[in-house]
């Protein structure tokens, strides 16, 4: 008999426990691959079960009793983020969702848990390796990007992703995804055209990210110039918009003196969260800029730090904890809570909810100065 090509040394028999990494290195195959074998799971051909199955048997692998133990027990949804921010939003889902959980005689026995990871790649891997060890039943995945490795590695793995994020096709789950009723950031753009603002900075983490991507798009309408993309140059004087991405306080604060170096700087700067904000405001003290006569501020994410400056920050409000119940319609049935919760927006669709992103307007912006 011809025994399969192995890629990786095998364990000497009666060293440690096998484990399915020592099945997967052997095999040649991924980790995720030897646990769809090993489980009887679609999503392998059947020739590499078998050749998966045989480098198990060779191997002399068995289950553990701690898996056995995690397969049967309760469920749980695991809400993942990515850096301190998301973090933050992410506990506020948590919260809604587990509440939203415990509603009803069939409500599923079910853990919500936090997982944060410090970027992106690190994120995928942890949410592949989560779902390969089947330690949770969904997952609900903040601050997803356009381009995210996580939406990638849940493609991949056939992972039960919700996405907090605009329903796009790109997007595994589709008109799975969960995100605010209302049109907060468009609010937020026409907004400041009404004020007269023809010069508007960016200033965000990431300006692929929701929100930030949606208010570009808004403020990138006909007569609108994204310095950074000329062919958007439409008729007339439109909006120029000036966009800085940061990684690092450091790097926030290098921006927003970047963007206030000169007289002719923007009157009006969109920070997508505190750290900005605080920059922004710090720089325009030091330039003898006043707020909001010289410098509109409009801050992307509602917190504490928004109502506590001086003056207050004008800011989109997002209810996180509301869209943690909202979550709660798309999980329930993966958790064998019954059937999914009424959520529909009027047209059929449920990716819609009653969770309403909204501006609230505060001191921190004016009318352009002359």
């Amino acid at each position: 008999m011809t025994t399969p090509s192995r890629t990786g040394p095998v364990p000497a028999v009666g060293a440690r426990r096998i484990t399915i990494t020592d099945v997967a290195r052997a095999a040649g195959v991924s980790i995720a691959v030897v646990s769809y074998a090993l489980n009887g799971r679609p999503g392998v051909s059947d020739r590499t079960r078998r050749h998966v199955l045989r480098t198990a048997a060779d191997l002399g692998w068995r289950p553990s009793a701690a898996a056995r133990s995690l397969r049967s027990a309760p469920h749980s949804v695991s809400v993942q983020a990515v850096g301190p921010a998301d973090a933050v939003r992410a506990t506020a889902v948590a919260l809604g969702l587990r509440s939203a959980l415990q509603v009803g005689d069939e409500a599923p026995a079910t853990d919500v848990v936090v997982d944060v990871a410090p970027d992106r790649d690190a994120a995928a891997r942890d949410l592949e390796h989560a779902w390969t060890e089947r330690r949770h039943a969904a997952f609900v995945v903040a601050g997803l990007t356009r381009d995210d490795p996580r939406a990638r590695a849940a493609h991949r793995g056939g992972v039960p992703l919700v996405p907090l994020a605009p329903p796009r096709p790109e997007l595994p789950g589709g008109g799975a995804a969960v995100w605010f009723a209302g049109d907060a950031e468009e609010r937020a753009a026409q907004y400041l055209r009404e004020l007269g603002h023809t010069r508007v900075a960016l200033l965000a983490r990431d300006a692929h990210a929701d929100p930030a991507a949606t208010l570009l798009d808004a403020l990138a309408a006909p007569g609108t110039r994204d310095v950074h993309d000329a062919a958007r140059t439409g008729p007339g004087a439109g909006l120029v918009v000036d966009r800085l991405d940061y990684r690092t306080v450091e790097d926030a604060a290098a921006g927003a003196a970047r963007l206030l170096a000169t007289d002719d700087h923007p009157t009006a700067v969109v920070a997508d969260g505190d750290v900005a904000l605080l920059a922004v405001l710090e720089t325009a003290r030091q330039r003898g800029l006043t707020v909001p006569w010289d410098l509109s501020v409009l801050v992307l994410e509602d917190s504490p730090t928004c109502r506590l400056v001086h003056p207050a920050a004008t800011a989109v409000a997002r209810p996180w904890a509301e869209l943690g119940a909202a979550v709660g319609a798309v999980v329930r049935p993966l958790l064998g809570g019954g059937d999914a919760l009424a959520v529909d927006d009027g047209e059929g669709r449920a990716d819609a909810h009653d969770a309403v992103a909204r501006l609230v307007i505060r001191g921190s912006t004016a009318p352009a100065p002359a």
